[in-house]
């Protein structure tokens, strides 16, 4: 290969890793469909993109899924029953991308998408690069209780990025991973 053939083959794996480094983590469908059909108290976290059409504004990051039920809820006034609930799941379930439009304030304001910053979910990313992630799946309590020192919605979205399902426990409100 030559000088110049190299280079060029060089440039190209650069660019190729640059995209794949740009390219937004999204939740795999069978977590995120788990996550909207449960009907536990102990939800589920998403991750999902919200899309404010009125402030023409977009966010990526991590909410339970009730919140996010709760949210379609309010922007398409669907009524809190079986019937409204399925519509829900429908819409939901229908976004591959997992990207949500919302223009109802109240329907934005129960995402609470300022839940955590990006230096929180640094710290939790490094957290899990540190420790990895197979405490989170054992009953290490001990271990799982200094995770959850960190912003416990970041520390899901940390979780979620590695492949596995981030909760919430009842009760308590930590978060923990199941696979």
């Amino acid at each position: 290969m030559t000088r110049t053939a190299s280079w060029l083959a060089c440039l190209a794996l650069s660019c190729a890793i640059a995209r794949a480094a740009d390219a937004p983590i999204v939740q795999d469908q069978s977590h995120f469909e788990q996550a909207v059909r449960s009907n536990s108290p102990a939800p589920y976290y998403v991750l999902a993109t919200i899309v404010d059409d009125v402030k023409q504004t977009r966010w990526t990051g991590c909410t339970t899924a009730t919140l996010l039920e709760g949210a379609v809820h309010f922007e398409h006034a669907l009524d809190y029953d079986a019937a409204g609930n399925e519509q829900v799941r429908e819409i939901l379930l229908s976004a591959t991308d997992h990207a949500y439009h919302f223009s109802n304030p109240r329907a934005l304001a129960n995402l609470r998408v300022d839940a955590y910053g990006s230096d929180d979910l640094q710290r939790a990313r490094a957290y899990l690069r540190a420790h990895g992630t197979a405490f989170l799946l054992s009953t290490d309590w001990a271990k799982i209780e200094d995770a959850n020192k960190l912003n416990r919605v970041a520390l899901a979205c940390a979780i979620i990025e590695h492949g596995l399902a981030a909760r919430m426990s009842e009760g308590t409100a930590e978060t923990f991973a199941e696979p």
